[in-house]
C-alpha cells in the first residue's frame, strides 16, 4: 500500500466492529462510513477516536460529500456488496462512488459472498435462502463475472481471487 508522508490516509466501508482496523499501523489516518451509526459508533471506539479522520453516515448508493473525494488512498469493502439490495449490476453505482473518493493512485479492495457460480454446502445454501428472503443478503445472482464485470466499468486494473463461495477482490488505475 502507498503512503504518503509517512501516512495512509484509508477509508473502511461497512465497518462492522472495526476490528482488523484496530490493528492498522499507527500512521494509518482511519476513516470510516456505514449507513448504520450504531456501527459507527462501535468501530470508531474500537479503533479509537483519536485514529478517526472522518466518521461518515452514509448510503454508498448516494454520491459521496464533496470533501471525501480525492481523499484516500485505499478503501476496503469487506463483506458488504452482498448485503446491498438489488442485482450485482446494480451495484456497479457503489464502485463509481468510490472511485470519486480514491486518490490518483487508490486501490479498492475487499470480499464479498458470491451465489452464482460457486458450490455451497447444503447449510450454506439453506443460510444463503433464508438471510435472501429475509433482506440481509441480495446476492442470489452474484457472480464473479458480474463483479469484473461493475469493478472493470471504473479501473483499468481488476484481480479476483475466489476461495469457495467468497470472492476477494482489488481494483486500482481508475478510469
Amino acid at each position: 500500500m502507498e503512503q504518503r508522508g509517512g501516512t495512509t490516509h484509508h477509508l473502511d466501508i461497512g465497518v462492522g466492529t472495526g476490528y482488523y482496523l484496530a490493528k492498522a499501523p499507527a500512521n494509518y489516518n482511519i476513516s470510516l462510513m456505514d449507513l448504520n451509526k450504531a456501527s459507527l459508533k462501535t468501530a470508531s471506539a474500537r479503533i479509537g477516536k483519536a485514529r478517526i479522520r472522518y466518521e461518515v453516515q452514509h448510503n454508498v448508493f448516494e454520491s459521496y460529500p464533496e470533501e471525501l473525494h480525492g481523499k484516500f488512498d485505499s478503501i476496503s469493502m469487506y463483506y458488504l456488496l452482498h448485503c446491498l439490495p438489488g442485482a450485482m449490476v446494480d451495484k456497479g453505482v457503489v464502485i463509481k462512488n468510490v472511485k470519486a473518493a480514491l486518490t490518483k493512485d487508490g486501490i479498492l479492495y475487499g470480499a464479498t459472498i458470491l451465489g452464482d457460480g460457486v458450490k455451497h454446502n447444503s447449510f450454506s445454501s439453506k443460510l444463503m435462502r433464508i438471510y435472501n428472503h429475509k433482506g440481509i443478503f441480495s446476492n442470489m445472482s452474484d457472480s464473479e463475472e458480474g463483479l469484473k464485470k461493475i469493478l472493470s466499468e471504473h479501473f483499468e486494473y481488476t484481480e479476483i481471487s475466489v476461495k469457495g463461495t467468497v470472492a476477494m477482490f482489488l481494483a486500482s488505475m481508475a478510469k
